[in-house]
C-alpha cells in the first residue's frame, strides 16, 4: 500500500471506526479512578511503541483559505457531502475534520498502530453528535470514566479503537497498542502544543527513506542511499509549491544525492527547452497558428530548484495549474440509491 494512501486510511479508518476487535469497556473502572499524574505533556511519539513509519500532518482551515488549494478542498467537501446524503441527525465526520486547525496522523505497520490527533476543534462539537453518512452515532462514553480532565469514548460497533477528548478542544483516536499509552497519557495536563505537528506547511507527510525501493535502483541509487527520511509539504502561498526533503545518515550522502538530483532536474529542463526550440520553429498550421507543443507529466520537473543544507537535501518545484484545474472540476458517480 502506498504511504499516503495508508494515512488517509488511517485518518478516515480511526475516525469511523469500521474495522477490528472489540474494546473492552468493562471492568477497568479502577484505572479512571487514579487522579491526575504530574506528567509531561505527552508527544505525539510518546504514544507509539516505536517511532512512526509514516506522520501527515493537515491543516484544514488553513488549507481552505489557500487561494491555491483551498477550491480543491471545497470541492472535494461538496463531492464527499453529495455522495453521502443528508443525515438530519448529527455531525459528520468530515465536518469535524473540516472545522478543525490540525490534524496529525501517525502510525506503524501499515495502521496496525496508529494515532489521530485533532487539534483545534471547535467548542461546540460533541464528539457524541458525530455520525457516518448514514447518521448513525459512532460513539458511547465508556462506563466507569470518571476523570475530570478527559474523557474517553468508545466505539459504538466493535472496533479497535478509542476517542480520548482533552482540555483544550483536543482529539485523540488511538488504535493497537496506542490505546493503553494515549490512556496514560492523558491522566496527566494536556498543554496548548501537546501532540503539535508541523505548523508551517498546509500539509507535510514524512515516511522512512526504505518505503521508496525504486530510489535505490539504477541512476537514482545515490538518492536512496544513507537515506533517513522523505518529507513532503505543500506550502501556503500563490505560487502553489511543493517542495521535498531528503534527510541523510551523513553530508556525504547528501552531497551525492544532491548532484545526482540536480542532473535529474537539468535533464528535464533542457528537454523542455528543446521542445519549446522545436515548435516555435515547426511548420505552421494552416489557420497561421504552429502546432501545440508535445507535453509531458514530467514538465514541471523542469522547474525543480535544488539545494542542500548539511545532511537535508531540498527539492522545491510548483505545481502545474492545468493538474489543480482538473481536480477542481473533478466528478464523481452518483451515489447508488
Amino acid at each position: 500500500m502506498r504511504p499516503q494512501r495508508a494515512a488517509l486510511l488511517s485518518l478516515g479508518g480511526l475516525l469511523l471506526c469500521g474495522c477490528g476487535s472489540p474494546v473492552g469497556a468493562a471492568g477497568r473502572p479502577a484505572a479512571y479512578a487514579v487522579a491526575r499524574a504530574a506528567l509531561p505533556s505527552p508527544t505525539l511519539e510518546g504514544l507509539l511503541s516505536r517511532p512512526p513509519d509514516l506522520v501527515l500532518t493537515v491543516h484544514p482551515r488553513a488549507f481552505a483559505r489557500d487561494p491555491v488549494y483551498g477550491p480543491l478542498l471545497r470541492r472535494a467537501s461538496e463531492l464527499a457531502s453529495a455522495y453521502a446524503g443528508p443525515t438530519n441527525l448529527g455531525t459528520t465526520a468530515l465536518a469535524v475534520l473540516e472545522r478543525t486547525d490540525e490534524i496529525v496522523v501517525a502510525e506503524n505497520d501499515r495502521g496496525s498502530e496508529a494515532v489521530v490527533v485533532l487539534r483545534g476543534v471547535p467548542a461546540e462539537l460533541d464528539p457524541l453528535d458525530v455520525v457516518d453518512p448514514t447518521g448513525r452515532r459512532l460513539w458511547t462514553p465508556v462506563r466507569g470514566d470518571i476523570r475530570a480532565a478527559s474523557r474517553e469514548l468508545s466505539p459504538v460497533d466493535a472496533a479497535d479503537a478509542a476517542l480520548f477528548v482533552a482540555p483544550g478542544l483536543t482529539w485523540v483516536v488511538a488504535s493497537g497498542p496506542a490505546i493503553a499509552k494515549a490512556r496514560a497519557a492523558l491522566l496527566g495536563d494536556v498543554g496548548a502544543q501537546a501532540f503539535a505537528g508541523d505548523d508551517t506547511a498546509l500539509v507535510s507527510l514524512s515516511i522512512p527513506g526504505g518505503a521508496l525501493p525504486q530510489l535505490r535502483q539504477g541512476a537514482l541509487a545515490p538518492v536512496g542511499t544513507r537515506l533517513r527520511t522523505i518529507r513532503f509539504e505543500l506550502t501556503p502561498g500563490s505560487s502553489g509549491l511543493i517542495v521535498g526533503k531528503l534527510s541523510y545518515e551523513d553530508e556525504l550522502a547528501a552531497a551525492s544525492a544532491e548532484g545526482t538530483v540536480l542532473a535529474a532536474t537539468l535533464a528535464f529542463r533542457h528537454r523542455l527547452e528543446e521542445d519549446v526550440a522545436a515548435a516555435d520553429v515547426a511548420p505552421r498550421l494552416p489557420g497561421g497558428g504552429r502546432p501545440p507543443r508535445r507535453a509531458t507529466n514530467l514538465d514541471w520537473l523542469g522547474a525543480a530548484k535544488v539545494e542542500r543544507e548539511g545532511v537535508v537535501v531540498s527539492v522545491r518545484a510548483p505545481i502545474p495549474r492545468p493538474w489543480l484545474d482538473v481536480l477542481a472540476r473533478a466528478e464523481l458517480p452518483a451515489p447508488p440509491l
